[in-house]
């Protein structure tokens, strides 16, 4: 079976690093270290004969649409995450030209490759006010134009309690205090989500939050779904073989091609795992 390349869970390929991605895969191959021990390191074939599908993730697709027909040779898919933007990101892109880079994205390679990421959601004091970057109007503002677009799949999470992402919170913000719900609380949040989503025919799936499955509407996330892709394009299959990259993870096998430290994201999303920075 072919494989597929996940780029990438680890920065933003598609952003920042879209040129060497496309001087690889013109290689053929691409050499990955492992994220933990540096030292091993893997030779990934990149040419159309290996690779069936590329799955893309990034908060901005705009240079790869411009070089969208680079991709002619492979099938795509695509996580976008559209979140509105708050203090925990250095920057972002804004709500108006994420929305038009997924209408490009649905008109190319159709709405059922495109995931909507609503992802991850945190809750803070700030001035002992409770923030979020969670905004029900801003959610309800989305689900509508996206739903015009044809996309159905949202997928979300709370953002995991990482002990750097405290250290990191408690540093820059010190007189802040981060908040980690408890279940009931998350639980009653996703439920008003959900409620938001299905008024748009969206449904909501959870990320690595299995505790969420117990409001009936919000289904499992599989974020690389080999059975999915498979459905999609019956002609290249892929391994359906579950390969969970943390707890509760849903995916199936595929190969990150991202690094952590050679590629750092500059997004700076203070919340994610993937060394994010901050300066």
């Amino acid at each position: 079976m072919k494989t597929v390349i996940s780029a990438s869970r680890r920065t933003d390929i598609p952003a920042f690093y879209l040129n060497r991605f496309i001087d690889a895969v013109k290689k053929g191959s691409l050499e990955v270290c492992n994220p933990l021990y540096r030292q091993n390191k893997r030779l990934v074939q990149l040419t159309p004969d290996a690779v069936a599908w590329i799955v893309f993730w990034s908060r901005n697709f705009c240079h790869l649409l411009k070089q969208k027909d680079f991709f002619s040779d492979y099938q795509l898919y695509f996580h976008f995450t559209i979140i509105p933007q708050s203090k925990l990101e250095k920057s972002a892109v804004h709500l108006s030209e994420s929305l038009k880079q997924m209408e490009s994205l649905c008109r190319l390679y159709g709405a059922d490759r495109i995931v909507w990421r609503y992802d991850p959601i945190v809750y803070w004091y700030e001035n002992e006010i409770l923030t979020s970057n969670h905004d029900p109007v801003k959610f309800e503002f989305l689900c509508r134009e996206i739903s015009q677009l044809g996309v159905k799949r949202c997928y979300l999470s709370f953002a995991h309690p990482y002990t750097k992402f405290q250290n990191r919170f408690k540093k820059k913000f010190p007189n802040d205090r981060l908040l980690l719900l408890k279940p009931e609380m998350q639980l009653n949040i996703i439920d008003e989500i959900s409620t938001i989503a299905a008024h748009f025919d969206i449904s909501i799936y959870s990320c690595c939050n299995d505790h969420l499955l117990k409001i009936p509407s919000v289904k499992k996330g599989r974020c690389i779904d080999g059975s999915l892709l498979n459905k999609l394009d019956s002609s290249q299959r892929v391994t359906e073989a579950k390969d969970p990259t943390r707890k509760d993870c849903g995916c199936t096998r595929s190969i990150d091609v991202g690094d952590y430290q050679a590629q750092p994201c500059f997004y700076g999303c203070i919340y994610c795992y993937a060394n994010p920075v901050w300066k």
